[in-house]
């Protein structure tokens, strides 16, 4: 096999909410995949537990990056091979910067997720990952833990979520801080030490293979870090144009079946 490790991105390219099955094709591929000896991880911005159940619930094997790459764990046993995020002090830090755009936050806190009030943007983010927050005074709930947060989003008008990442990426410009609209309707920050990117980076060295023969597929603005490296960088074919700029090729479009398609092409077919 050209590929030894294959890290799909989840939504629009492996799954899609709320449904989030895997279609049962792609999956038997990627189990005669790992059957061969081949490594594969799904790499996804959701939150640990709901990534893990929604693939567990399809007996997936493998490895998951949750949280846009601040989490890394063993599906099956769960065990926790890497864990990031954004210090306390810069989610507070955060907050104040994205205040007074109309946009309702939404922060992971240890096992829970959290809110200011809620809303319909709340409620369809609650059903796409299958997890039910609750309302709280957020800077409050924040200043109780002792750790640090994988990861925060903001939910709102899509527009706005464009310019607000657009304004603040000039502002941090990569440092501590970076903002993604990896999807509709949600504005992310992320601690760009712990991305996606270094996600691959540390599956390759975890497993001892080198980065040539490392392959990564996703489809929107949110993998951009996760096909930017030496190694195969796959766009789907409806994917988002600021991918397809920096993607090394452009596949299928997502209802066909783009992982299974690559894996039959550079994973099975020898």
């Amino acid at each position: 096999m050209k590929y030894k490790l294959f890290i799909s991105d989840y939504d629009g390219t492996l799954g899609v909410a709320p449904i989030n099955d895997i279609h049962p094709e792609t999956l038997k591929t990627i189990n005669k995949f790992i059957d061969k000896g081949g490594i594969f991880a799904v790499c996804s911005g959701r939150e640990t537990s709901s990534i893990t159940r929604i693939l567990r619930e399809q007996n997936l094997k493998g490895i998951v990056v949750s949280f846009q790459g601040a989490r890394i764990s063993d599906i099956e046993s769960g065990k926790i091979l890497f864990n990031g995020g954004l210090t306390i002090q810069k989610v507070l830090e955060v907050l104040d910067a994205v205040d007074g755009r109309g946009l309702i936050p939404l922060v992971y806190c240890d096992n829970e997720i959290i809110y200011e009030k809620s809303n319909e943007y709340i409620k369809r983010y609650e059903r796409a990952i299958r997890l039910d927050g609750r309302e709280a005074d957020v800077r409050a709930e924040l200043k109780k833990l002792s750790g640090g947060v994988c990861k925060i989003v903001w939910l709102g008008e899509d527009e706005v979520v464009n310019k607000t990442a657009e304004e603040l990426n000039k502002v941090y410009k990569g440092v501590g801080v970076k903002f993604n609209s990896g999807a509709k309707n949600l504005l992310e920050a992320i601690n760009p030490d712990c991305g996606k990117g270094v996600a691959v980076k540390f599956l390759a060295d975890y497993y001892g293979v080198s980065l040539d023969q490392v392959i990564a597929v996703g489809d929107s603005t949110n993998d951009i870090d996760l096909l930017s490296g030496p190694w195969h960088g796959v766009c789907v074919g409806d994917g988002r144009d600021e991918l397809k700029a920096v993607a090394d090729e452009i596949t299928v479009p997502y209802e066909q079946k783009p992982v299974k398609v690559l894996l039959e092409k550079y994973c099975l077919n020898d």
